[in-house]
Parts: C-alpha cells; sequence; structure tokens
C-alpha cells in the first residue's frame, strides 16, 4: 500500500486536464498548421521557380536507350544544377500515359542565358484531335 507521501508525488505527476483555452489553442494551432501544409502542396507548381543560368550546359551524354517494354517510354538523361553546378541526371523508363507524349527536360536559351525547362507530360496532336 503506498503511503501519503507516495501518493502526493504520484499525483503531482499526474496529467492534468488541459483547460479549455489551452484545448482550442491546440485546435486552432493543427488547424492553422494543416492548412499552411496543404497551402504548399496545392501551390508548389504555381510558385516553381526558374532556373536561369549564364554558362551553357555541357553537351549531353550519350546513353544507350534500353527495349523498352510494353507501356512504358525513355525519359532522356538531362543536366540538372543544383548548387551552382551542372550534375547529370541519368535516364529512365516511366509508365506511358495514353494520350500523351513526354517532352524531355531541356535548357533553352534566351536573351544570352540558359533557362531549364523541366520535362513533362504533353496531349499527344493526333488521339484528341488537336
Amino acid at each position: 500500500m503506498r503511503s501519503a507521501t507516495d501518493r502526493t508525488a504520484f499525483e503531482s505527476k499526474a496529467v492534468k486536464p488541459a483547460s479549455a483555452n489551452g484545448a482550442m489553442s491546440r485546435v486552432l494551432r493543427n488547424t492553422m498548421l494543416s492548412l499552411i501544409v496543404a497551402g504548399g502542396i496545392a501551390s508548389g507548381p504555381a510558385f516553381a521557380r526558374s532556373i536561369i543560368v549564364e554558362v551553357a550546359p555541357p553537351p549531353a551524354r550519350v546513353e544507350v536507350v534500353p527495349v523498352q517494354r510494353h507501356g512504358y517510354t525513355w525519359a532522356p538523361g538531362y543536366w540538372s544544377y543544383p548548387r551552382n553546378q551542372y550534375v547529370w541526371v541519368s535516364g529512365h523508363s516511366m509508365r506511358t500515359r495514353t494520350g500523351y507524349e513526354w517532352t524531355p527536360d531541356r535548357w533553352n536559351q534566351v536573351d544570352g542565358r540558359h533557362q531549364y525547362q523541366a520535362g513533362r507530360w504533353t496531349r499527344g496532336n493526333d488521339s484528341h484531335g488537336q
């Protein structure tokens, strides 16, 4: 059996119920955090920054393109520019999207500088009457 001293020590360490004000504060904080995260995910592509570089990327590397299985397409390798230097990203196979064509990643020359354009799926002209 516990002594009075042990019970007092145990009761002082017990979790006390949160006040209504504290619970509301936690709910509000969690709701705001959820909205910020959801907004950041939803608006990511809208705020995607453009990479513009003064120095041209090196020539593309020669890659051996493997035979693609049915339903797959090849995304060729490209030069990425993280941390102020070019880094080669190897090509890879990916599932084909019906009615779409893969436009590879590339660098475009704009006003004497080089601008990166990420690869993307575009609607195929023949299957959609465009």
